[in-house]
């Protein structure tokens, strides 16, 4: 982990010396690179380290071309391979998706043995992606909110006791003096690329009916996580909190709204689609007549039975599946 501590970086870390699992601590500059090892996959990788960068926009030009992954909940072997698949990645790690964009639609942590090192994974490549002319798109899930604000119910057990090996309180791993914490605190919780929204969980007709602009929206669930909830407004929670908020809300993938609704909503938002994660399926599949795309299948699942897994690809405005193996598929 890194922190900001007394106006430098400090890099903390548990690192076998002699046999032994020791907590190593190095001073740090600001251009400085880690090195990421991943103990399950065997891999390694290179992470420059750069200032948070400003809130990335709400809306941006349709992409050429388009990856959407979500529910990693820090299964990286099953993250790597679904990038390497998909042809995001080469065998290194490396951006090689040129202009393409990247979404990350919500939740990476809590589950799995690698929340940390597919943070840093992203982080990396969210600046290689810029430098191609690409775009990483890291959209906040209500486990990033969870574990941002210390509501840590379904934390894994290994994070605890890593904490407690590092003399670092767990809920200090993604606050405002930790460079990953910083850099999440810019993130979105809903974008439109072309005429497609990314949400984690999704709209409600409730929430849309407040015509609240996506910066708007964006801005108030950015401030929220640092605001007691006490201190919320009842807008502020309704951009917040379950059930309705964008991170939380099933109803779209329940079918609770009716179609009219639904169309209602993205009309609200100038979009003709709405890619969703959270609430499980089976396999992505289309709903409303393809107006709500959902993509929360069971990545770890998957994984630990040595099956392909499944992101949304879009190309030129169409949609499809692409599995770990690079096969393409109609959704």
């Amino acid at each position: 982990m890194v922190f900001y501590h007394h106006g430098s970086l400090v890099s903390k870390r548990i690192a076998p010396v002699h046999g032994n699992l020791l907590v190593v601590v190095d001073t740090l500059r600001p251009a400085d690179t880690l090195t990421c090892f991943v103990a399950e996959t065997k891999q390694e990788f290179r992470v420059p380290l750069h200032s948070v960068g400003a809130v990335p926009d709400a809306v941006y030009p349709v992409a050429e071309k388009l990856v959407a992954i979500s529910d990693i909940e820090g299964n990286f072997k099953g993250l790597q391979q679904l990038l390497r698949g998909a042809g995001v990645v080469n065998e290194r790690l490396a951006w090689q998706f040129g202009r393409g964009h990247l979404v990350l639609v919500g939740d990476f942590f809590d589950r799995g043995l690698n929340v940390t090192e597919c943070l840093w994974l992203l982080y990396k490549l969210e600046q290689e992606a810029e430098r191609a002319g690409g775009r990483v798109h890291f959209i906040m899930g209500n486990h990033e909110r969870m574990n941002l604000t210390g509501h840590l119910r379904y934390l894994r057990r290994k994070y605890r006791v890593s904490a407690d090996t590092l003399k670092v309180p767990y809920q200090n791993w993604y606050d405002r003096n930790a460079l990953l914490g910083q850099w999440l605190r810019t993130k979105n919780v809903v974008e439109r690329i072309g005429p497609t929204l990314f949400v984690h969980g999704g709209i409600s007709p409730g929430l849309a009916a407040r015509a609240l602009p996506l910066e708007r929206l964006n801005e108030l669930a950015r401030k929220s996580l640092d605001t007691p909830l006490s201190q919320l407004t009842p807008l502020e929670k309704q951009v917040t909190q379950h059930p309705e908020s964008p991170d939380w809300y099933r109803g779209l993938v329940l079918e609770e709204p009716t179609e009219a609704q639904v169309a209602t909503v993205l009309t609200a938002y100038a979009a003709t689609a709405m890619v969703v994660g959270h609430t499980p399926v089976e396999r992505p599949r289309m709903l409303y007549h393809g107006k709500i795309v959902a993509i929360d299948s069971p990545h770890q699942q998957r994984t630990d039975a040595g099956e392909p897994l499944e992101a949304l690809g879009m190309e030129n405005g169409s949609m499809h599946l692409i599995d770990s193996k690079g096969r393409k598929s109609a959704l």
